[in-house]
């Protein structure tokens, strides 16, 4: 390698050296599909089961869910001030940076308050029914803010940057955010067919490997582009 590719490899962005996002992304984007180390755990099994009860208490590979969640929510956030660095100045960035933020800090909200019952149990107890419906805002609020921010990174961006960087937040935000997730609730919600659930957990399975293909387009683009205003923190 040259000096100067190497220079340019080895040049911090924040916290992490050039040549280590990629792999970060790869790791946060491993983690937060983290269903697929369950269903490894579990002999191959339990792909129909609505993620979030995976990890609920008295599951087999709860504790290992949770911890996962939250090292892919730290590594996002180590991604993100080269994230930063690499969008357009303007305020739209801002609100890309922002939401992810919010997008971590639900991540971690909802492994602290996990989904109280697991599958096939009923929530009776009063507490359990105060546990669900905090686990469920905390989903949500990860959720939203991950798919407003890819909306958020197609904006600030539609006039400059990586054709296929624009068209994977295009996507993210449009087949990710909106098609999946509303067949999701379709199956779990309106839906009467007896394997309406099993359904879902399969949608819900897409929809988690759009988002792990975000991130790791995240790392991909922060690692090639270079910073247009690197000074700039992100808050």
């Amino acid at each position: 390698m040259s000096e100067g590719r190497e220079r340019q490899a080895t040049a911090r962005i924040g916290v992490l050296p050039r040549r280590a996002l990629v792999p970060v992304a790869v790791a946060a984007a491993f983690l937060y599909s983290n269903f697929l180390i369950d269903w490894v755990l579990r002999g191959f099994h339990g792909l129909d089961i609505v993620v979030s009860l995976l990890a609920s208490p008295g599951q087999p590979n709860a504790a290992v869910l949770r911890v996962t969640d939250v090292v892919c929510a730290v590594l996002v956030l180590l991604l993100l001030p080269a994230f930063f660095a690499a969008l357009p100045p303007g305020p739209t960035r801002k609100v890309v940076a922002w939401t992810m933020v919010a997008f971590a800090l639900g991540v971690v909200a909802a492994v602290i308050v996990p989904a109280p019952c697991g599958p096939e149990h009923l929530c009776a107890s009063t507490s359990d029914r105060l546990d669900e419906p905090i686990h469920d805002a905390a989903s949500i609020l990860s959720e939203v803010s991950l798919f407003v921010s890819a909306a958020a990174t197609w904006f600030a961006m539609r006039s400059t940057g990586p054709n296929w960087f624009r068209r994977a937040a295009w996507g993210t935000f449009w087949v990710g955010g909106v098609a999946l997730n509303l067949l999701f609730g379709w199956y779990l919600e309106v839906s009467d067919s007896p394997t309406a659930e099993g359904l879902a957990g399969y949608v819900q399975r897409l929809h988690i490997l759009s988002v792990s293909a975000w991130i790791l387009c995240i790392g991909i683009h922060a690692s090639r582009a270079a910073p247009l205003c690197a000074e700039e923190e992100p808050w």
